[in-house]
């Protein structure tokens, strides 16, 4: 990433930025797919990381977002992470997995269980991320190999148990 490109985390005033390079990049009825029913509470605003295009001398411009949000697994607290936004013409260049890297080294050893995503199955593997044990509940429809997760602690999700795990917004 150059020069140009400054990682800072994610402040109130970033707020309409960020929900509409969402709307933009998901569509009007993003708020439809089932991963946002998990997102009923705030953000972890210390958590958000913000990419902003320092090319005007007198305007910095967010061109990706990340942000994480409290869930449960079971007992478990827990992060879901997203939405992860970046604008076309910055995707592939390293943006997204900065983000990515950068966030985990925060998380890592935070308090947080687990971090859960709903993401492409393809992009989130080299950070870490694998698919869900079979008996994580997911409340609505999606596709399951969508469905990634990371150990943050000494506790693995695959081992906790075996029987059904339901997964839940956690209201701060």
């Amino acid at each position: 990433m150059s020069d140009r490109y400054k990682l800072r985390s994610y402040l109130p005033k970033d707020k309409q930025s960020v929900h509409q390079m969402i709307i933009e990049e998901f569509g009007h009825d993003y708020l439809d797919r089932s991963v946002w029913k998990f997102r009923k509470s705030k953000p972890i605003e210390k958590l958000g990381l913000i990419v902003l295009d320092t090319f005007h001398l007198h305007h910095e411009e967010i061109v990706a977002s990340l942000q994480y949000w409290p869930i449960k697994i079971a007992e478990y607290n827990s992060l879901l992470l997203g939405p992860l936004v970046v604008r076309d013409h910055l995707k592939g260049k390293g943006i997204g997995s900065l983000l990515i890297t950068s966030s985990l080294k925060m998380i890592k050893n935070s308090g947080w269980n687990f971090c859960l995503v709903s993401g492409e199955p393809y992009f989130f593997p080299k950070f870490g991320f694998k698919p869900v044990p079979e008996n994580l509940l997911w409340p609505g429809s999606i596709e399951r190999q969508r469905l990634q997760y990371i150990n943050l602690r000494d506790l693995y999700l695959e081992k906790v148990s075996n029987k059904p795990l339901t997964t839940l917004p956690d209201i701060c």
